[in-house]
């Protein structure tokens, strides 16, 4: 299985290098699929999530304080566990932008105090790693083909579960998308103490989840077998499903809803009849959620968080692609989109498997279904997702960014642009990015000097003197009251043109 953040810091290979944990303290839980060694400051493309990042810092102390920041926001939006500087041959401690921006992302940041090679320590955790997880892929292929045989044999869904709860040494149940029990093998034990906490993981049929799957362990499961099953036994849970039940009708709705909003060509009158008959029916308020590299066994603790407080869902996964269409209360519906995310923030926090989830906009009718979809599917494009924290992307935290990234072919964009910061894009170019970088810090601090200052590591005198040179490149005093909004939304927009 991965190894905790903290098992691996205090590895017998790199425990030398004296590790101190930074930030995210309270997520030395997380898991560490795999240990990367590396100086490329664009290495987050590279990477699928759950690796701790060790590099010598170098390259990294002599980048700018927002590209510093830069580079913490991409891997801890592409569900890295952690990145470990060693220092000890700079003779400093880490860069302030580092820390602050792993501290705002929850990010796990650790300081290396002595040189350790970091081959050795890359090969000593993957080989346990390595070992383990051959470990685990022989179990679940094992848990496979007994469930395969029970489905070739005619097994229905309690042979199934049975065959399960036999493998597993837990209590199997299935339960339809209404919460009648569809089977069930021996009642669960009542009291907390004699078991662990149930387990869950959504069954779909033709990529629509249409029922669920809950595990009720012994007081001392393996942890690898629990795995297995969730990873292994939903699938076959749903081909039984599609042999010995029809279709519902509001399982059928799903489908076609679904297929409607991934072929958006479509028209209100034909929305609404299809959330009517599906499990939405009596919501008004909608939001899109979106999320990319999801496995099967991985999508119940996505489901957990979507459903809480009450909240129903509509699940759909197909190669690997998370939507899923959550309805909240419509008499408070901003408030509701904000406890989602908070919820989903609070999932990724314990469980990094994922990658980047997106959060649409709210969709206060069914005509506006496509519109969150294709919102919350935008996020995850271009570079929106650097602007994830803890792992969720918020449409509302990037709604100029979207709307950049869906009219950049329009040259108008670029002529506002140069329209409105022309006096600073004609400088020298050293002295343009200086500005240009001032100036976005400026608006990313609410205008307060005081904290534009600290964020730049400047003295207030020369903050002065560039705020100064930026209002005579402009002809006009950006720091008073009467600064222009043309001028904030042209910031914005250039940051995303540059980035795309």
């Amino acid at each position: 299985m991965p190894i905790p953040l903290s098992g691996v810091l205090s590895h017998p290979s790199l425990s030398p290098a004296e590790p101190v944990l930074l930030t995210g303290r309270e997520h030395t839980a997380r898991s560490v699929r795999w240990v990367h060694s590396s100086e490329i400051l664009d290495i987050a493309p590279l990477l699928r999530g759950g690796e701790l990042l060790l590099t010598g810092g170098f390259v990294l102390s002599e980048a700018s304080p927002e590209r510093q920041r830069r580079y913490i926001r991409e891997l801890a939006s592409r569900g890295v566990t952690g990145v470990a500087v060693e220092t000890s041959e700079q003779g400093t401690g880490l860069p302030e932008a580092l820390i602050d921006e792993a501290e705002q992302q929850g990010f796990a940041l650790i300081q290396l105090g002595r040189t350790v090679p970091f081959v050795e320590v890359t090969e000593s955790i993957n080989a346990v790693l390595i070992n383990d997880s051959v470990h685990r892929l022989r179990i679940a292929d094992s848990l496979s083909d007994q469930l395969s045989t029970q489905l070739t044999s005619g097994s229905d869904l309690q042979g199934l579960a049975e065959t399960l709860a036999a493998s597993t040494d837990t209590h199997i149940t299935v339960y339809d998308e209404s919460g009648e029990p569809l089977a069930a093998t021996h009642t669960a034990p009542q009291d907390p103490e004699e078991s662990a906490e149930p387990l869950e993981a959504p069954i779909t049929v033709h990529g629509v989840v249409t029922a669920r799957l809950v595990l009720h362990p012994g007081p001392e499961p393996d942890p690898a077998v629990l795995d297995a099953a969730l990873d292994r036994a939903p699938q076959a849970f749903g081909l039984a499903l599609l042999r010995t039940r029809s279709p519902a009708p509001s399982s059928q709705a799903t489908r076609a809803l679904f297929h409607a909003l991934q072929h958006p060509d479509h028209s209100e009158t034909e929305f609404l009849p299809l959330v009517e008959a599906s499990e939405l029916s009596s919501a008004g308020t909608f939001v899109a959620v979106t999320a990319a590299h999801v496995s099967k066994g991985h999508l119940g603790a996505l489901e957990h968080a979507m459903r809480r407080h009450g909240r129903q869902v509509l699940s759909h996964l197909a190669e690997g692609e998370l939507l899923a269409i959550v309805a909240l209360p419509s008499h408070i519906p901003e408030q509701a989109r904000q406890t989602l995310v908070d919820d989903l923030r609070q999932a990724h926090d314990t469980d990094t498997r994922f990658h980047t989830l997106a959060v649409g906009p709210l969709a206060r009718s069914t005509e506006h279904l496509p519109h969150t979809t294709a919102e919350a599917r935008r996020c995850l494009e271009a570079d929106l997702p650097t602007t994830a924290v803890r792992g969720v992307v918020d449409a509302a935290d990037c709604s100029l960014r979207r709307l950049a990234h869906r009219l950049d072919a329009d040259t108008a964009l670029h002529d506002f642009v140069a329209e409105q910061l022309g006096g600073i894009l004609q400088q020298p170019a050293q002295v343009r990015d200086r500005l240009l970088g001032t100036l976005e810090t400026f608006f990313d601090c609410a205008a307060s000097k005081t904290e534009t200052a600290q964020r730049l590591h400047l003295r207030r005198q020369t903050l002065y003197q560039r705020l100064g040179k930026l209002s005579r490149c402009l002809g006009y005093d950006i720091t008073g009251p009467d600064s222009p909004a043309a001028l904030h939304v042209a910031v914005r927009l250039r940051q995303v043109l540059d980035r795309s």
